[in-house]
């Protein structure tokens, strides 16, 4: 039966009346909020030992400046560069189907500007289906390669897919700019909360690949198009709260807030449901950048080391993009301006979104005739081989109506 709309109808209604009620609200909220980051601006070098201060004690996430906080720089000029970019999409473990397998294909892009433009485009699949591949063990437990543990996988896959580009396209990109670009985050908030031995074999050898990639000389970088962290915010959150003694070492508690002692609304109520783009979309022109932040996640502060991760938003038409870089790219100027310029040079040319991640979506992408195509290869296969492949009642009895 298709999703029935007209019973959606009236609560659709509700939900356009509220956000256009609360629309004034927000925006006079975000005014304040940057009025408030603007104010004390000059001064990151106070306000990251305040985050600093506050990190274990601050019901939010935080972010650390790194520049001053009205930072406001035009994309440097770039006619020539080379970018190598991948992405991956995955069919996953079908618990009920007639094998216990996996596939991601990552989608490879290699981009040329400049007086010899080149590009070449590609897709690797692989296929999973060994005991090590289905299971994360610590040598007593087996836990299961699927749902986020497999994103990781992916994840991972498409890292190091970049090391494999950046050695067959070593001489091009050492000779123009080079720069290795991903889509989403450099940071692996999925393996924060992960089983250690989840850690161990999807972090580390990520770490591992930004080490190649330093030590080639191609900077990482990556693109996340609408972003929605609110770490900016929660830095901006300190500046309001009135428990935050800097000076004296004494931090923003949230569980013994003063304000909410005395019956009053938490001073940093202003910032509640506001994203970093909300606040420093206000100060951006199209093309420029704002203030390098580090991100303060736990997994990035006690796992990244030489590789923590620092960003910044940058404005691509009507959307504020945010760019990860690891810490020895963006301790580096010329570095910064490099991924500063391309970032915005290739969302021109993909009309809002980088093109080379686009290209590289398109060549992973698995559409569902692909989905169903595999499917039926693996049943015929496991056949010819001798096998009696059986699906579970479960999946069966959907492919049947009855009553």
């Amino acid at each position: 039966m298709a999703l029935d709309l007209t019973a959606l109808g009236r609560q659709l209604r509700a939900m356009g009346g509220a956000l256009v009620a609360g629309a004034d609200d927000r925006l006079e909220r975000r005014m304040l909020v940057l009025q408030r980051l603007l104010r004390e601006s000059a001064q990151p070098a106070w306000w990251a030992r305040g985050v600093d201060l506050s990190a274990n004690t601050a019901e939010w996430l935080l972010a650390r400046p790194v520049e001053p906080l009205n930072t406001v720089r035009e994309a440097p000029p770039i006619a020539a560069y080379a970018l190598i970019a991948s992405d991956g999409s995955q069919i996953d473990v079908e618990r009920h189907g007639v094998a216990q397998c996996y596939v991601i294909n990552i989608g490879r892009v290699f981009l040329r500007y400049g007086s010899e433009p080149l590009a070449r485009l590609s897709a690797q699949p692989a296929l999973y289906w060994r005991d090590e591949d289905l299971y994360v063990t610590d040598g007593l437990r087996r836990i299961p390669v699927e749902g986020a543990c497999l994103s990781a996988r992916r994840d991972l896959e498409e890292s190091l897919a970049l090391i494999t580009l950046a050695d067959e396209w070593a001489e091009p990109l050492a000779a123009a700019p080079g720069l290795a670009l991903q889509d989403g985050t450099l940071v692996r908030w999925t393996l924060a909360n992960a089983d250690p031995a989840v850690r161990e074999r999807f972090l580390v050898p990520f770490l591992r690949f930004l080490d190649a990639m330093r030590q080639r000389g191609i900077p990482v970088a990556s693109y996340i198009s609408r972003p929605r962290a609110p770490e900016v915010v929660g830095s901006i959150r300190l500046m309001f709260c009135p428990d935050l003694d800097i000076e004296a070492g004494r931090p923003a508690n949230c569980r013994a807030c003063s304000d909410v002692a005395a019956g009053r609304p938490p001073s940093c109520q202003h910032c509640d449901g506001l994203t970093d783009a909300d606040v420093l979309g206000e100060m951006l022109a199209d093309g420029q950048r704002g203030p390098l932040f580090v991100s303060m996640s736990r997994i990035n502060v006690e796992a990244y080391g030489p590789h923590l991760i620092h960003f910044f938003y940058v404005r691509v038409g009507r959307e504020l993009a945010r760019i990860e870089i690891p810490q020895w790219v963006a301790r580096d100027p010329a570095l910064v301006d490099r991924v500063h310029a391309v970032a915005v040079d290739q969302a021109a040319r993909g009309r809002g979104y980088p093109v080379a991640l686009a290209r590289a979506h398109e060549q992973a992408v698995i559409r569902s005739a692909d989905r169903r195509a595999f499917l039926e290869i693996v049943e015929n296969s496991l056949r010819r081989s001798g096998l009696a492949p059986q699906e579970s009642q479960k999946r069966s009895s959907k492919d049947h109506t009855a009553v």
